[in-house]
């Protein structure tokens, strides 16, 4: 079979390893790719006062989810467990179209918030937000004095 020089290396040129970061836009994955966005609560930069904590990206930036997501599932990565010196519950959702729709007051000693836990739940209620949303824990009772962890929040762009 003839070999035609011209394409011989093909694969080393047009592999995934030459794309540069994010080359593949949204536009043109569309909205079928499901989407993940990393939300941190980190006690010693954001405190632990009995009210709604925005989350942030992993580096301590503002991140929200956009407008018109489609949340699909929720996972949450405890690396320090919350501490209170009262009984704290803590709320897991969005501005304005749920606050508490990923988790529901939860007692801060929950095994759901302890170090070392991995947890993947559902949403409360399937959620589609009706515009860019900040996700927050809502701590209610008494104040957080310590704890860390992580939220995955899994989504499609929505119409």
């Amino acid at each position: 079979m003839p070999i035609n020089r011209k394409l011989q290396h093909l694969d080393s040129y047009v592999g995934t390893a030459n794309l540069k970061d994010d080359s593949v836009t949204d536009a043109k994955l569309g909205a079928l790719v499901e989407k993940t966005a990393v939300f941190l609560y980190d006690f010693a930069v954001s405190g632990g006062a009995v009210s709604a904590i925005t989350l942030t990206a992993s580096d301590g930036t503002a991140l929200s989810l956009p407008d018109n997501a489609i949340v699909s599932k929720v996972a949450l990565d405890v690396v320090t467990a919350l501490a209170s010196s009262g009984s704290a519950t803590v709320g897991l959702g969005v501005v304005t179209d749920g606050a508490t729709n990923f988790k529901a007051a939860t007692a801060f000693n929950d095994g759901t918030l302890t170090a070392a836990a991995q947890v993947p739940f559902l949403p409360r209620v399937g959620k589609k937000l009706t515009a860019s949303r900040a996700v927050i824990a809502t701590v209610g009772t008494a104040a957080l004095t310590g704890g860390k962890f992580f939220l995955y929040v899994s989504y499609y762009e929505g119409n």
